[in-house]
């Protein structure tokens, strides 16, 4: 039986599961990634190191920083530069288009500068850093006066750090000392710590996947693969982040492999506890006061069809890396001692839990969600 026949019998099996007039059973099986994009994907210039890069990017950044709109409707894109220096020292200059993007960071009530998405054209920028690259969202100190903004910026790009450690199937990102210069001169020239942050579509290559749209309402959650979905949600409790939902798509993006098997890979950790912004809150129809308290989101063993060696591997697999988890907070340039030190003790916390598997019985398993 060819692949193409083995996917499709898959999928009708899956399809079988599937929640009548649902957005999985609806869709036509998408074409995958053939062997070399995926390896284009996986060697891309600009995600294949963790050294710091310099950028400068100029633009008329005062209409944008005051640019009004509903964070549901797609920003206009406007002109700007790229400058940066190429691994043979000579200067790359490039002309991109820039966007705004996101929810909350939008408003100007919460940020005096907005979060950015780069178009960059992907034919103009072979054999450099920006290889492949096509949109890249870019995420920049909310307020520009703080210093305390610049350690969000570097707790989040390592939270992210964190989940590539443990699995593939997670945005890598790229930490930047960015050069914003307003081409009208109104504005100041600021440099800020930022990080660029792997585009959902060369994720998806990279893992053999496709991106799923999904249109149909709430994911049921029985049908994502269970040891993935276990760790998200091991990792989530870890860094103490409840603003996310995978049955909701909440600050998760949907692939799917080419056994037809979904997954939900997360993004968006400025509400986690272990980055601990002040702006951050947890929800209200939840029992906890505080981000910094943990809070499991996961569902219950019971209703998914998990098995015990399944979490047992998840765990594991935690304590296997804890050591570089630590060692990434450790060796961060840019990070407060006192920011260092307490997100240690954090963690220590966490996996003081893992360790012990009655605190895992009873801080996380039987704190789970239950269906229905």
């Amino acid at each position: 039986m060819s692949l193409s026949h083995r996917v499709l019998l898959l999928l009708v099996m899956l399809f079988a599961t599937a929640p009548p007039g649902s957005a999985l059973a609806a869709q036509e099986e998408p074409e995958y990634p053939t062997p070399e994009k995926i390896e284009e994907a996986k060697n891309a210039p600009l995600f294949t190191s963790h050294d710091l890069i310099n950028l400068t990017l100029t633009a008329d950044f005062r209409s944008l920083s005051r640019e009004d709109r509903d964070p549901e409707e797609d920003s206009e894109e406007r002109p700007a530069t790229l400058e940066w220096i190429g691994a043979d020292g000579m200067t790359n200059i490039q002309d991109i288009m820039i966007s705004t993007r996101g929810n909350f960071r939008l408003s100007r009530r919460n940020c005096d500068f907005p979060p950015l998405r780069l178009n960059i054209k992907k034919g103009e920028v072979k054999g450099t850093l920006f290889e492949i690259q096509d949109k890249i969202k870019l995420v920049s100190p909310c307020k520009l006066k703080q210093d305390y903004w610049q350690q969000y910026v570097l707790s989040e790009y390592l939270v992210y750090r964190m989940l590539n450690l443990l699995t593939s199937w997670s945005f890598r990102v790229r930490l930047a000392e960015i050069t914003y210069i307003d081409e009208t001169g109104e504005e100041e020239t600021f440099s800020r710590y930022a990080f660029l942050i792997e585009d959902d579509s060369e994720l998806a290559k990279r893992n053999a996947s496709v991106k799923w749209e999904w249109q149909g309402g709430q994911l049921n959650p029985v049908l994502l693969d269970k040891p993935y979905a276990i760790l998200v949600e091991f990792f989530q409790y870890m860094i103490g982040n409840t603003d996310w939902s995978g049955p909701g798509l909440h600050n998760m993006e949907l692939l799917r492999d080419a056994n037809g098997k979904p997954f939900t890979v997360p993004f968006d950790f400025d509400f986690s506890g272990i980055v601990d912004a002040r702006y951050a809150v947890p929800d209200q129809s939840l029992s906890i006061r505080s981000v910094r308290d943990r809070d499991f989101r996961g569902y219950c063993p019971d209703q998914m069809g998990r098995q015990p060696d399944q979490y047992q591997g998840v765990i594991e697999l935690f304590q296997e890396k804890r050591e570089e988890i630590y060692g990434l907070w450790q060796a961060q340039e840019g990070l407060d001692e006192d920011r260092v030190k307490d997100t240690i003790e954090y963690l220590d916390d966490f996996f003081e839990i893992l360790d012990d598997p009655d605190k895992v019985q009873r801080e996380i398993l039987d704190q789970c969600v239950r269906i229905g």
